[in-house]
């Protein structure tokens, strides 16, 4: 059976959300602490020490979305859009989004707020990349709202990984700091979401969402 490597609130929650979808299971072994330093046994597997990692027999795969995509084409799950449907492009484009466009300034803030020790020179600069990040933030946001005009789920009239791929951003944009930054639509696609994986039964218990 294949092993996942996880840390809660990390981008592996994608991929056990993806489990609960496909109704699939995998040894999960889960990391105290985010492993870049603190496990060396880990970072035998993945030297970058970043996380998720999934380990099916000799392949090694690192990416979330990329072990998301693996295991529901392995299942043969509908959430992959195949190549032969109309909205197939779209779902590649919302798939990327997630990460390459949304997530991205979420991180940079999230690296920056980690600094310690500042001088208050720092940390005027600190403010000023933290009120760029956000304001990117903002900007990549209104994408989302225009994209959920009469929609429930981004493409496909369906619940596909682009959803779980945009779903983790979505849930730290949850957080009261951020809530000003998505609009109604977003807000309501974020709720969806929170009850999609709380509503169906699932052969995996589950997981909830990390605490706001």
């Amino acid at each position: 059976m294949a092993t996942l490597y996880h840390v809660p609130t990390s981008r592996s929650l994608r991929v056990l959300w993806t489990l609960e979808e496909i109704g699939a299971t995998v040894d999960v072994t889960s990391l105290g602490v985010r492993p870049r330093l603190q496990e060396p046994e880990y970072l035998a597997i993945n030297p970058a020490g970043t996380l998720p990692a999934l380990i099916d027999g000799d392949r090694a795969i690192y990416e979330s979305l990329a072990i998301c995509e693996y295991l529901a084409a392995r299942h043969g799950s509908d959430l992959i859009v195949a190549p032969d449907e109309p909205e197939r492009p779209e779902f590649v484009q919302w798939l990327l989004y997630g990460e390459a466009t949304l997530q991205a300034p979420l991180s940079a803030m999230a690296r920056v707020g980690r600094i310690r020790n500042k001088t208050p020179e720092m940390q005027t600069g600190i403010d000023a990349v933290l009120a760029d990040a956000r304001h990117s933030l903002s900007m990549r946001a209104k994408l989302l709202e225009q994209r959920l005009e009469g929609r429930d789920f981004l493409v496909a009239g369906r619940m596909t990984l682009a959803d779980i791929s945009v779903g983790y951003p979505l849930n730290t944009m949850g957080k009261p700091h951020f809530a000003s930054l998505l609009g109604p639509r977003a807000r309501a696609y974020r709720e969806r979401l929170r009850g999609q994986r709380s509503s169906a039964p699932r052969p995996l218990p589950s997981l909830g969402w990390a605490r706001n």
